[in-house]
């Protein structure tokens, strides 16, 4: 019987090996796209579908430089957590795809307008690697400051960002259209701004304790000086000399990776040195790894993404970054967290219509039958029921009717909130540098375990932010098992964002003495360069924190901002146990 079995095995696993199917390896050479200055849109589009055909495919771009224009990419409206809402043209639509690399072997892609580089939407096994992407155009602008005045600055704008003086306006707008470049694009168009901020030219960060300053839309007053120096009419601006003025792009419309509703995707080798939102944005997806990347600015600009570097919202399975390089985003490295909606009202005994609050959670679909939801109440974040989900029914991007498989209870009020009893991925958060950027290095506001270790932070606000509400951001947090040890935290709290260089908060307004929204912290060994008296750590609404063998060291590097604050802040707060030696 035995030597009957194995001849049957025999026979069996050749066949198998057999029918695998082998990756096939295409070039975008093969449907006409090439390097230079021709748009290859149309051979992206042409590729991804004979991509499609296969089980298992590698697209290559063979080394050079690749320019993508609107004209012949995909429209699909797309509601992206934390950024804009809209009808997005797409470059690469990675929809319905499984088993597919992209190869940029060593490439660099350049978008051409307002354009999407990157959506995937319900794939799987996808691998993006070896290349760069950029914008010939970037949605921001920069200037530097020549003059200061009482009644505003003087500027010269760098060649790369074009502009006019329109009515008495300052506009900024794109390059004049090559007459040989087809595109539907108006003549002029226009780049709006909400605001500025002050960057250090030499050191290539946000200048010492700078503050936005914000315009709610409205373009500056401003006159020519005279070749491309212009002077900007508006009073109790500061900044110094020689220092770099960017003017922040009005809207999160253009991320650089769209990923929703994906599963085991990889970024290899990617560096993003531009992008009208956020780097790379995962959503509701499965298995997502950030490797050896790259955010970071481009020919001598001080801004990479207008937005986070990464950002990862209702994801589960396991959350990779590792070995990157995020420096002058605009916003964060990473924020990690859940969505919380609002009970609007609650019109039968097991039936609630909810709302998703914040204008760029619109959309966010992830109620479902026979989801588990956690009942939050508003104001404390404490968690005091669960339900199951029986139907639901969608009235539209902001409004969800729920049914419930059972009664709410008798405490439910008006202004509550849910959010979706999930598989929280593991975090694992290792080797990278972040540097230079605006505002925090981090958000932990994950539930699966966190492991944060081997990283350097030099940021103007809190390096570490654990947050969390139900009246702003909805954005749902509250960490259960953080470890955060072996890093360096050089200098951070330069600037304005944050009470700690690890400040561990949530957005509670009631029943502060029972509330602990964050449990079971560990800080060890980790490096604190520090060149005042800012606080180390600040603890609120937390449950369970041990600090221990941290070194401490003090220079002189920044002029001292804070004198006799406290190293260590408690408040509401259990079982933590601080040792400072």
């Amino acid at each position: 019987m035995k030597q009957l079995f194995s001849f049957i095995l025999f026979l069996v696993i050749p066949t198998l090996v057999f029918c695998q199917s082998p990756k096939v390896i295409v070039s975008i050479t093969d449907f006409g796209g090439k390097a230079g200055d021709a748009d290859c849109t149309p051979a992206v589009i042409k590729a991804l579908g004979a991509c499609k055909k296969h089980k298992s495919t590698e697209l290559v771009f063979p080394k050079g430089t690749y320019h993508f224009y609107g004209d012949f990419g995909i429209d699909k409206y797309c509601f992206i957590s934390n950024n804009d809402e809209g009808l997005k043209r797409i470059i690469f639509p990675l929809f319905n795809l499984e088993n597919i690399t992209i190869d940029g072997q060593g490439s660099e892609f350049i978008f051409h307008g307002f354009v999407n580089p990157f959506v995937l939407q319900d794939s799987k096994n996808v691998v993006l690697k070896n290349f760069s992407i950029d914008f010939h155009r970037t949605f921001h602008s920069e200037a530097l400051v020549t003059a200061v005045r009482e009644d505003g600055l003087d500027l010269e704008i760098p060649e790369n960002f074009p502009y006019r003086i329109f009515n008495g306006l300052l506009q900024f707008t794109d390059f004049p259209k090559s007459s040989n470049v087809q595109t539907t694009l108006k003549t002029t168009e226009i780049y709006d701004y909400w605001g500025m901020l002050e960057f250090g030219t030499n050191k290539r960060e946000t200048a010492y304790m700078v503050k936005d300053y914000g315009f709610s839309g409205t373009p500056l007053i401003a006159e020519s000086l005279g070749g491309r120096k212009v002077r900007i009419f508006k009073k109790q601006l500061k900044a110094t000399v020689g220092n770099t003025l960017t003017f922040f792009y009005m809207n999160r419309k253009y991320p650089g990776f769209i990923v929703s509703d994906c599963s085991d995707v990889l970024f290899n080798r990617v560096t993003i040195y531009h992008c009208g939102g956020m780097g790379i944005i995962g959503q509701r997806s499965r298995n997502i790894t950030v490797d050896h990347c790259k955010v970071t600015p481009a020919r001598g600009r001080m801004i990479s993404a207008t937005a986070d570097a990464t950002h990862f919202v209702n994801c589960t399975g396991q959350i990779t970054l590792s070995n990157n390089l995020f420096e002058n985003q605009m916003d964060d490295a990473t924020n990690i967290h859940g969505i919380y909606v609002q009970i609007t009202d609650h019109p039968a005994p097991n039936e609630i219509v909810v709302k998703l609050v914040h204008d760029q959670q619109y959309g966010f679909d992830f109620i479902r039958k026979g989801m588990k939801l956690e009942l939050v109440h508003g104001t404390s974040l404490i968690t005091y029921d669960t339900l199951l989900v029986k139907d639901i029914q969608r009235l539209n991007k902001e409004y969800t009717r729920v049914t419930l498989y059972k009664n709410l209870p008798a405490e439910l009020i008006t202004g509550d909130a849910v959010a979706e009893i999930l598989d929280y991925p593991r975090i694992h958060i290792h080797d990278n540098i972040i540097r230079n950027n605006r505002a925090r290095g981090m958000l932990l506001n994950c539930r699966g375990e966190t492991i944060v270790e081997n990283n350097y932070f030099h940021t103007p606000g809190a390096a570490l932010l654990f947050e969390g509400d139900a009246h702003f951001w909805f954005e749902q947090g509250g960490v259960r098992n953080c470890i955060i040890r072996n890093n360096t935290f050089d200098n951070c709290l330069f600037g304005v964002w944050g009470k700690a260089v690890i400040d561990v908060a949530a957005g509670i307004s009631e029943g502060f003495e029972t509330s602990r929204y964050n449990k079971n912290i560990t800080i060890t060994g980790n490096t604190f360069r520090i060149f005042d008296d800012a606080s180390l750590l600040n603890v609120y609404g937390v449950d369970g924190l041990i600090w221990k063998d941290n070194k401490i060291s003090k220079n002189n590097e920044y002029l001292p901002a804070r004198i006799g604050q406290d190293r260590y802040i408690v408040k509401h707060s259990d079982n933590i146990s601080i040792d400072n030696k």
